[in-house]
């Protein structure tokens, strides 16, 4: 989180809303230009590789990751794209998004959200400790908040704005409840270097069933085991849920259900 506060800083970008999750990351952001949001998503991969490197020993896996700018045109498009960012971990079904600590999904429309875990002022810690938190001699704002040793996002989230753009809370609901991801994914594919082929899927499908299943053929597998690859393969890879029905040759009724 504290990377995404120090890139912000560098290249003077407004962030709207992101997601965390632990394959791939969202951002929407304003900026002057393409190449800033461009710079910004690569600098904090970088970070984020070099932590995982320092702090767990891990490769740096993260460099193969492809980074991906996508203009948003409207304020209609705007608002289903947030929503969209945000309902990651619901759908991932690994948290509320109003819970999930790694987005910004509890921030609009919750004014007592934080109340009970106080924060502070950087102001209130020596320099060479915000360093060390932060990781950076990047020039941190004194009146920036930090709770927990978080810079909390608060401060670089300009809330305000996101709620005008939404305006009431039933709004906000509404565009949480539509359901265009496969629209908006199709969109993203056209981009996406992660999105496999459906005999690229088919493989993925068959090594994850030896593996889980003990068997290559969907024939042997029950329709709850056919579920479970499908939400395999659609949280994993991105596919749309018509090509997970396709692979894993369920009704796409079915799969719209389970994944």
């Amino acid at each position: 989180m504290n990377r995404i506060a120090v890139c912000s800083l560098r290249f003077r970008v407004i962030i709207l809303a992101f997601v965390l999750m632990d394959n791939h990351f969202h951002f929407i952001i304003q900026a002057a230009s393409e190449d800033e949001v461009y710079r910004f998503a690569q600098e904090f991969k970088r970070l984020t590789g070099l932590y995982q490197t320092e702090k767990h020993h891990q490769p740096r896996t993260l460099r193969k990751l492809p980074v991906k700018v996508l203009p948003i045109m409207d304020d209609e498009a705007l608002k289903t794209q947030i929503c969209y960012v945000l309902k990651n971990p619901t759908k991932a079904r690994i948290g509320m998004f109003y819970d999930y600590p790694w987005s910004t999904g509890a921030l609009y429309f919750r004014k007592a959200a934080g109340a009970l875990n106080p924060s502070f002022c950087v102001s209130s810690f020596t320099k060479d400790f915000i360093r060390t938190v932060c990781r950076t001699r990047v020039a941190i704002p004194a009146d920036w908040r930090v709770r927990d040793g978080i810079l909390v996002p608060e401060n670089y989230v300009p809330v305000a704005i996101v709620e005008q753009l939404f305006r009431t809370t039933r709004s906000f609901m509404y565009y949480l409840s539509l359901n265009k991801d496969d629209e908006i994914e199709q969109g993203m594919g056209q981009w996406n270097e992660l999105r496999l082929t459906d005999s690229e899927l088919r493989q993925e499908r068959d090594l994850y069933a030896k593996e889980k299943f003990g068997t290559y053929h969907l024939r042997d597998l029950s329709l709850r085991e056919r579920a479970q690859i499908a939400r395999y393969l659609r949280h994993k890879y991105l596919c749309s849920k018509k090509q997970v029905a396709r692979i894993v040759q369920l009704p796409f009724e079915t799969v719209e259900r389970v994944v």
